[in-house]
């Protein structure tokens, strides 16, 4: 009596093991592509050679953006360089001068000490990397 169901969990057993394999293939399956696609995704020459166009373009905006930049630069260089411009700047400066003579223009105690200190990891980040740099060379043969 009892074996008979016995038998009928085993099936279902069974065909539960089956659709988990099932199910466990599908998502290898998935993970695969995903992978595939994520090195076809991340692989430049392959996307430059896809989508040339798309490329061209983003270029051509940079180089606008990056040429906008510098001719507005250049602009505003060339628009303070004029007399109007030169004399309202001393004007101003020289009003400030005599309403707060202690005042001086000089920067502010924070603002020197964040120089000072920008200055000086940049001294020494820089002081590391040529060492680097220059231990990375090889060592010099002489023929004998």
């Amino acid at each position: 009596m009892g074996e008979g169901t016995a038998g009928v969990e085993e099936r279902s057993l069974r065909a539960i093991e089956r659709e988990i394999e099932r199910l466990r293939m599908r998502l290898d399956r998935s993970l695969a592509e995903l992978d595939r696609r994520r090195h076809e995704l991340t692989d430049l020459k392959l996307q430059v050679r896809r989508h040339p166009a798309v490329v061209a373009g983003a270029g051509a905006a940079a180089l606008l953006l990056i040429g906008g930049g510098i001719a507005l630069a250049v602009w505003q260089a060339r628009r303070r360089e004029k007399l109007p411009q030169k004399a309202r700047r001393i004007q101003i400066s020289i009003g400030r001068a005599v309403e707060k003579p202690e005042k001086r223009g000089d920067a502010p105690a924070w603002e020197k000490i964040l120089a000072a200190v920008g200055t000086t990891l940049a001294v020494s980040l820089t002081k590391k990397l040529l060492d680097r740099a220059w231990n990375a060379l090889p060592e010099p043969r002489i023929a004998t």
